[in-house]
């Protein structure tokens, strides 16, 4: 009994040699993952911002121009992120304005960011 104890011992020992470096590698491929998961949630949530920038200026220079009133959509295009474009579409009835901004997650990923307003003229422009 006492050899075979040994021998159990024996090969439990060299079982552990042979996986000696297997923590320290599965830790470090975690933390890398868990990194990486966490540079794109907050791309993601960087992308939200920007949209919601964007759709905020559209509504601003929408209603400016519905309204026919030059001052207020100069002021409201001059709150557009830099780099955007504004596209302003007047209709018979109603204006379309859409703010569009490329953005780019280094040289991997290019997304074009857009904000879309439709306001009703005001009666009498």
């Amino acid at each position: 009994m006492a050899g075979a104890s040994a021998v159990r011992k024996e090969q439990s020992m060299a079982r552990s040699r042979t996986n000696r470096g297997m923590v320290t590698a599965e830790l470090a491929l975690g933390i890398l993952t868990a990194a990486m998961v966490a540079i794109v949630m907050c791309w993601g949530i960087h992308l939200i911002a920007i949209q919601t920038q964007c759709a905020d200026v559209a509504a601003q220079v929408a209603r400016a121009e519905a309204r026919n009133d030059a001052a207020s959509a100069a002021d409201a295009r001059s709150r557009v992120p830099a780099g955007a474009s504004v596209d302003v579409k007047r209709g018979s009835t109603d204006v379309e304005v859409t703010v569009s901004l490329p953005v780019s997650f280094g040289k991997v990923f290019n997304i074009t960011v857009t904000g879309r307003a439709t306001m009703p003229k005001e009666p009498g422009t």
